[in-house]
């Protein structure tokens, strides 16, 4: 694997955990609707810079970008989940 895709991988996936942690940590023990959630969720992923500062190269700004949004839509798809089957189990990083 070259450098850049790997720099690439490694801005993508620690830019995956930090926003979903963020995300987890901002909306636990809170009722909240599903507008709110997406318009938090919008508002984050504007937040470039808060995926990892000291990542200078394009490739690796890339990649904090589609952490994020990956992060992003995957809490979203799991908070939806859980509105629509609140009686369910949730995989195994559920809300």
């Amino acid at each position: 694997m070259n450098r850049e895709s790997e720099q690439y991988r490694f801005a993508r996936v620690e830019a995956y955990y930090a926003t979903l942690a963020h995300l987890e940590k901002q909306f636990r023990d809170r009722a909240i609707n599903l507008g709110e959630m997406e318009a938090a969720v919008a508002e984050h992923l504007g937040k470039e810079w808060f995926c990892a500062p000291w990542r200078k190269s394009e490739s690796e700004r890339a990649g904090c970008r589609e952490g994020m949004r990956l992060a992003g839509l995957q809490f979203l798809s799991q908070y939806r989940e859980v509105l629509l089957n609140p009686f369910e189990e949730v995989g195994e990083s559920s809300l």
